[in-house]
């Protein structure tokens, strides 16, 4: 068992290797193309006089990211036009994959996933690979996170949301967010025409316009007119960066250009089941948008747990739960999984063999080559990952693969 998580770059570089190893015990990181793309900025940074230089950096901050236990999600951009077209309704609080191809038998039914490109990326910069492509990618991203044009652009998108003002001033900063999400609300679900906010949404998303005519005939011609059951992903993100502008219009949230680029990471918590970042403007946001059976955990929570997690577990012999009761990590996954019960329904060894019997005839079936398309959710899901000797191993040992079941005998 493992828990979804998604962390944003401040505490992804919070955490140091011998941290990671213990966050991949108890959580399934979610990566997200965010992070990626964050990582690979560093590039560009001007070198400076007796530190690591940004290559250097990149290829530490890489070999953090162990593609056991971990996913690439689906890019948001892709999802959130999937959820104006009515193609994906809700994450389950799972990570959101784009898969491979469907395989379909007489007995079972499931997806394969293989290797995404930042996944293949992140394993050339694990060994210093750069290529050109990697080169311009991180200058233009660097480049874009200094164009201050930028949060004018976005401000002058939201001229409907400008009169949206706190009235007690002399409240506290949560609750003043508070009141102006109520506002905000109010002012889209029932001061505006519902139609006009969905154009709004679509433009903001810059939906291409063969997409959006299907969109907005969707909606005319559809059963369904408030937006949040339309397209409720869409309308979840469209709430953060309206609350982004309304936070930024009454003085609350710094009109930093990274702000805006940072808040995307809250497009990805309903795809987890925890949520953390050491950041204080997003915590802020997190705290009044309130991702759906998301929970937050802070860094230093989160870095104090697996610290202690590191005392009580060797390479040799680890808990497959988390081992200290008064860990914010226990308390998240006794609220999931209710450890008690749990343990009591601890599987046989009879259990065992016959989970490791379905599992080799799983992975039979994935590399049968059949494939046919199917309704409903699959009976399973085989994703590929392929890792270097040097990556730690999947068994969770903290020891390299070539330490420990690469290992010769």
């Amino acid at each position: 068992m493992s828990i979804p998580i998604v962390l944003d770059k401040s505490t992804f570089q919070g955490l140091n290797y011998g941290d990671i190893i213990e966050l991949h015990r108890y959580y399934r990181v979610n990566i997200t193309p965010l992070l990626v793309s964050e990582i690979l900025g560093d590039l560009s940074k001007d070198e400076k006089t007796g530190r690591k230089t940004p290559k250097e950096e990149v290829v530490n901050l890489s070999k953090k990211l162990f593609l056991y236990n971990s996913y690439v999600n689906m890019p948001c951009k892709i999802i959130i036009e999937n959820s104006f077209l009515g193609k994906f309704v809700d994450s389950e609080n799972k990570p959101f994959l784009i898969a491979d191809e469907s395989i379909k038998t007489e007995g079972k039914k499931g997806l394969t996933f293989t290797e995404t490109e930042e996944e293949k990326s992140i394993k050339r910069w694990k060994v210093g690979q750069f290529d050109s492509v990697d080169e311009t990618t991180s200058t233009l991203w660097r480049n874009e996170s200094k164009d201050e044009n930028v949060i004018n652009e976005f401000k002058n998108k939201f001229e409907h949301l400008k009169n949206i003002k706190i009235t007690n001033t002399k409240a506290t900063d949560p609750e003043k967010l508070e009141e102006l999400k109520s506002k905000y609300f109010e002012r889209i679900n029932i001061e505006m025409e519902e139609e006009d906010t969905l154009i709004r949404m679509l433009d903001y998303f810059e939906i291409e316009e063969n997409k959006k005519t299907e969109i907005l005939t969707r909606y005319n011609y559809g059963s369904i007119y408030q937006l949040e059951e339309f397209s409720g992903y869409a309308y979840y993100c469209y709430s953060i960066v309206s609350m982004f502008y309304i936070g930024m219009n009454n003085n609350l949230f710094g009109d930093r250009l990274t702000n805006l680029l940072d808040l995307e990471y809250l497009f990805y918590a309903p795809f987890s089941r925890v949520f953390t970042t050491n950041d204080k403007f997003l915590i802020s946001l997190y705290n009044i948008i309130q991702p759906k059976n998301v929970q937050f955990i802070s860094l230093k929570s989160l870095k104090d747990d697996l610290n202690k997690f590191k005392v009580l577990n060797t390479s040799e012999e680890w808990s497959d739960t988390p081992p200290d009761k008064e860990t914010e990590t226990y308390k998240i996954w006794n609220n999931l999984f209710d450890l008690e019960l749990t343990a009591k329904l601890k599987p046989t060894d009879k259990d065992k063999a016959r989970a490791k019997k379905e599992f080799e005839e799983i992975l039979k079936i994935a590399e049968s080559g059949k494939t046919g398309n199917f309704e409903g959710e699959p009976d399973f899901v085989v994703k590929e990952s392929f890792m270097s000797k040097n990556d730690p191993c999947p068994c969770g040992s903290g020891k390299t693969l070539a330490e420990c079941h690469l290992k010769e005998k």
